[in-house]
């Protein structure tokens, strides 16, 4: 029991380091009912990860187009709502150059998201 104590150690160790492993190492927890060691987990990830106001603001935009009818990624929705914000912002003008910006930000912050 003590060998697998320390193989849990180690796992949480390397997951500490890998936003994508924390949160499957939490899904996991859910999945098997434990929830408190989900909610340590929950903690921990949000401490070692912090969310970025965009990401913030996604939930909410996602959340919106969800209660129109839209079942939309966070990621969609930080698209979308980026895209109109420029569209309007430049009159309605649109370009290749805005787009491709708000296309690369949004794989940088949405990359760790399952």
């Amino acid at each position: 029991m003590e060998r697998q104590a320390e193989k849990f150690q180690e796992l949480l160790k390397k997951a500490k380091k890998n936003k994508k492993g924390l949160l499957m190492l939490k899904n996991v927890a859910v999945r098997c009912q434990a929830f408190e060691l989900a909610a340590d987990l929950r903690g921990l990830e949000k401490k070692l990860f912090p969310e970025s106001k965009e990401v913030k603001d996604s939930k909410n935009y996602q959340s919106a187009l969800n209660m129109v009818g839209f079942n939309i990624s966070q990621e969609g929705a930080w698209v979308i709502a980026e895209a109109m914000k420029s569209y309007f912002k430049m009159k309605g003008s649109f370009s290749i150059k805005e787009s491709t910006g708000i296309t690369v930000k949004a794989k940088e912050l949405f990359k760790d998201l399952p």
